[in-house]
Order: C-alpha cells, then structure tokens, then sequence
C-alpha cells in the first residue's frame, strides 16, 4: 500500500509583530517548490499572517519572549498550518462571535470569517496549557 507523501517543517517565532517577516519567509520557502497554484500561495500568506497577528495582539503571553510554534504539513493535495501558543485559552471558531458582536467592525474582528473563507477546514484544541490552532487547504495540482 502507499501512503500518501508528506512532508513536515517547523519554526518558532517570537511573540512579535517584527517575526511575521520571518514567518512569510519560512511559508515562502517551503511552499515554492511544490506545484502550489499562485492563488493558494496568496491566500495562505493572508491566512498566517491573521493568525500570527491575533496571537500577537490579543493571547496575553506572559512574555515576549514565549514562543509560537508554527508546524507547516504538506501533503499531496493539501496543507496544513497549526500554530502553537501558550496564550489564555481562546477558541477562535466560537469565541469570535461574542468578540464580533462586542467590536467595532471598523476597527477589525473579521479575520476569523476572512480564515474561514480562505480555508477549508479550520480546528482548535486546547493542549496542556496551550492553543493549537490549524487550518487546512486542498488544491488541484
């Protein structure tokens, strides 16, 4: 039997807007030789930048210099992006409505709905004192 290919990469990040260059870089790298329609590409750098920047700006990290892990799978026709922090527990996928209806839509609150529609599948665990937060994209080579 074969088992899909798949290949697994990982970086950690300081909790600072500055290493969201770093994170474009490291998405750049290891998604540049895989036959990644330019459009996907796009989507994903909007995604992971959302997600970096949320984290940075509203987990309440202890301190900057706590770590998110970022873990890229790549598989056939699919990749995965799971971000690691150890910020308050916060479900993205539910608590963003209180958040949305709380907030000012002007002055953002909708990054949560962009994840979405520029994604597949979004999910969220809690893990030992830590928010594991991944999206999922599937695309046609």
């Amino acid at each position: 039997m074969n088992k899909p290919e798949t290949s697994k990469t990982c970086i950690a990040l300081k909790h600072k807007a500055a290493d969201c260059r770093k994170l474009h870089d490291f998405l750049s790298k290891n998604i540049q030789t895989k036959n990644m329609p330019t459009e996907i590409q796009h989507d994903l750098r909007l995604v992971i930048e959302e997600i970096f920047s949320n984290i940075v700006n509203h987990a309440d990290i202890a301190s900057q210099d706590n770590e998110i892990k970022v873990e890229l799978k790549h598989g056939t026709r699919s990749i995965s992006i799971t971000f690691t922090d150890t910020g308050k527990a916060f479900n993205p996928l539910c608590d963003h409505e209180n958040c949305m209806h709380e907030n000012d839509h002007s002055e953002g609150g909708m990054g949560v709905h962009l994840i979405k529609s520029l994604t597949d599948h979004q999910e969220y665990k809690r893990i030992r004192q830590q928010n594991v937060f991944t999206v999922t994209k599937h695309y046609n080579q």
